[in-house]
């Protein structure tokens, strides 16, 4: 038996840290367990009891990544906003269906596994979960020799939830002159840092921004817009949310908008967080084209009845009026003020 551990282990897989990670990681896990929890850490698979009180429930599920955010996470030794990420992105792309978030499974693999690493990445998306009232139910860690290059790791994970049929989304219900609300971004949440990293490269962490440094603006956790979400959908007039991700505006919107329909932007009705500025100045990038990219200041998009606006902007602190729907045009998303 000992020989052929150490068989494999010269082959790049150590099945003793393998046992020693998984052994780490039990109270970060316990720690998110919820009543409806059947059968977690440790089975073969995750079990979760459905909550009562729906009509008709319908489950919501969602899979992501961090992408090229967990280079600046690895290169400047923050695994914990990386596991803060993946659960928080899922929850906000379940969250635009009107979907209550219950239970997590994450994937990190790596070519070899570090203890320290993998628990700083699993605290992260326990915090996240408890914060949200979810359940880390299971996942994978793998370690993949030749696949990933050393200290490299990757990190995904999938969100599962629950929706009362009826209280879904309709995007049927938009109606020329509905109006967008805005729900502030803190940064660059996970999405367009393949252009981010060359500034940080060319800058450096601590290069000044606004009241930080580069490296804390641009690792900035993903937030979770639950609670705004929430707001947002106890108010009739809501009639779709857009999670504003890679792609940014022109590509978001359009995802919960009928065929027939385009949004209009005043981009002057709103201040982008300083950071968006730095990566335009250093690399010279053109307006039009950071719109494309980021998501320039937005974390939602949420569309409402125009007599129910003021309602919607008391109901979220620091939401603002940003736009308006219009009859479908080339392009169509309008960025007026561009």
């Amino acid at each position: 038996m000992s020989e052929r551990k150490e068989a494999y282990a010269r082959a790049g897989v150590n099945l003793d840290i393998n046992a020693q990670v998984k052994a780490g990681l039990g109270a970060a896990v316990a720690s998110t367990a919820t009543s409806l929890v059947e059968a977690g850490f440790g089975s073969f698979g995750g079990a979760l009891s459905l909550p009562g009180g729906y009509q008709e429930p319908v489950l919501v599920s969602s899979v992501d990544g961090v992408g090229t955010k967990l280079h600046l996470a690895i290169e400047w030794g923050r695994p914990e906003v990386a596991g803060r990420d993946v659960v928080n992105h899922g929850i906000n792309d379940i969250g635009v269906l009107n979907a209550r978030p219950l239970a997590f499974l994450d994937y990190i693999a790596s070519s070899e596994l570090e203890a320290a690493t993998v628990l700083a990445l699993v605290e992260g998306m326990a915090a996240a979960c408890r914060e949200a009232g979810v359940a880390l139910i299971g996942g994978e860690t793998a370690q993949m020799p030749d696949t990933y290059r050393a200290g490299a790791y990757d990190v995904a994970g999938t969100m599962i939830g629950i929706a009362e049929r009826a209280a879904l989304p309709d995007p049927a219900r938009v109606q020329v002159g509905d109006r967008i609300v805005g729900v502030p971004a803190v940064g660059l949440h996970t999405n367009g840092y393949s252009l981010a990293r060359v500034t940080a490269a060319s800058l450096g962490p601590d290069e000044p921004v606004s009241e930080g440094t580069l490296a804390d603006a641009l690792l900035a956790p993903h937030p979770s817009y639950l609670a705004e979400m929430r707001a947002a959908f106890s108010i009739p007039g809501v009639r779709v949310i857009a999670h504003i991700t890679g792609g940014g505006l022109e590509e978001n919107v359009p995802r919960v908008l009928p065929e027939w329909a385009g949004a209009r932007f005043d981009v002057d009705a709103w201040t982008p967080p300083p950071v968006f500025g730095v990566i335009a100045r250093d690399q010279g990038v053109d307006p039009a084209e950071m719109y494309r990219v980021f998501n320039i200041g937005i974390g939602l998009a949420i569309v409402v009845a125009a007599e129910e606006e003021e309602a919607l902007l008391r109901a979220i602190p620091g939401s603002f009026q940003a736009g308006r729907i219009i009859e479908r045009d080339e392009p169509r998303v309008v960025l007026a003020g561009l």
